[in-house]
């Protein structure tokens, strides 16, 4: 086991610098002008958007602007923004990082902490009136769009009671923790309602598989008491294609998290990609969609750990 993770982690720079190279290509054939975008159109004649592509060696070709982008971000700089006042990515990064982590983890912790209760509950009470209701409830929690529920969340309390979750006095959560986690739980609840419900379904579907096993009959003859069997047979040797699901569900929630933050106004990582998106600031938004990159790498080792922790037969 000790040597498959050195072998992933020894991986890892290489598929960073694969998806590095993906992002880089799709960003430099982009159309528009960055220069253009940043001096402005007031400024924008010829002379000056050559010296700010010569500032910035926009107008070197891409291998020599990728590769120095590559070899600068090896050493932890990557670069500075190209709009004013031409800030340091990292700084950038540094200053949103916190709520979008903030938002991720918690819808994570509420989809998986809802999505295996209601899952297990509708297995064990198969075809009961419960289980129709959750089954109802996840197939709608799968169908209904996060934007479209975020809309309402955000429009209807106003309306009705002339209150709104929108972070219009945002505080960070060194500085208020109570404010600042009034206002994450919500894009987080939202987040986490379609990976809730996706995770509840495999749960009950794994689970009755399971539930009809030999060993799960065997342990029942043996006098075992339901909760242990249900818990420490039928349970745990359905998580694997849970955990997978989770591991997955990740990337959902780094997309989505985007819109979420948009929506709600929250300064984090999404909007702050989403702005540099808009301006063409390319050190700016390959270095954010990097590090997302990167959680979702490590995610992905991680489920493939637990794999091991799950079923002691798994080996690599």
């Amino acid at each position: 086991m000790t040597g498959y993770i050195i072998r992933r982690l020894l991986a890892v720079p290489f598929m960073l610098i694969g998806i590095s190279f993906i992002l880089f290509m799709l960003i430099y054939i982009r159309p528009g002008s960055a220069a253009f975008i940043s001096i402005g159109s007031a400024m924008s004649d010829p002379a000056n958007i050559e010296r700010f592509e010569e500032r910035f060696g926009l107008n070197d070709p891409w291998y020599e602007q990728y590769g120095k982008w590559l070899g600068n971000a090896i050493t932890g700089d990557f670069g500075v923004t190209l709009r004013t006042p031409h800030q340091p990515v990292a700084d950038r990064l540094a200053d949103h990082i916190g709520n979008t982590l903030q938002i991720g983890i918690i819808t994570i912790i509420i989809a998986a902490v809802f999505g295996i209760s209601v899952g297990v509950l509708s297995a064990v009470r198969r075809n009961s009136i419960l289980d129709y209701i959750f089954r109802g409830i996840t197939i709608a929690g799968i169908s209904v769009p996060n934007f479209w529920v975020a809309i309402l969340v955000v429009s209807l309390p106003a309306r009705w009671w002339n209150w709104t979750p929108l972070a219009t006095d945002w505080v960070s959560f060194t500085d208020d923790p109570l404010r600042n986690l009034s206002i994450i739980i919500w894009p987080a609840v939202i987040l986490a309602i379609a990976s809730a419900a996706g995770t509840a379904r495999l749960v009950r579907t794994s689970m009755l598989e399971v539930f009809y096993s030999d060993y799960v009959r065997t342990a029942r003859s043996k006098g075992l008491r339901e909760g242990r069997v249900i818990w420490g047979h039928v349970f745990r040797n359905s998580l694997i294609p849970v955990v997978t699901l989770i591991g997955l569900q990740t990337g959902a929630v780094l997309g989505g998290v985007v819109i979420a933050e948009l929506i709600f106004g929250i300064p984090g990582l999404g909007t702050l990609t989403l702005g540099a998106v808009i301006a063409q600031d390319y050190p700016l938004v390959l270095s954010s969609l990097m590090l997302f990159a990167f959680v979702f790498v490590v995610v992905t080792l991680i489920v493939d750990v637990l794999y091991t922790v799950i079923d002691p037969r798994i080996r690599y």
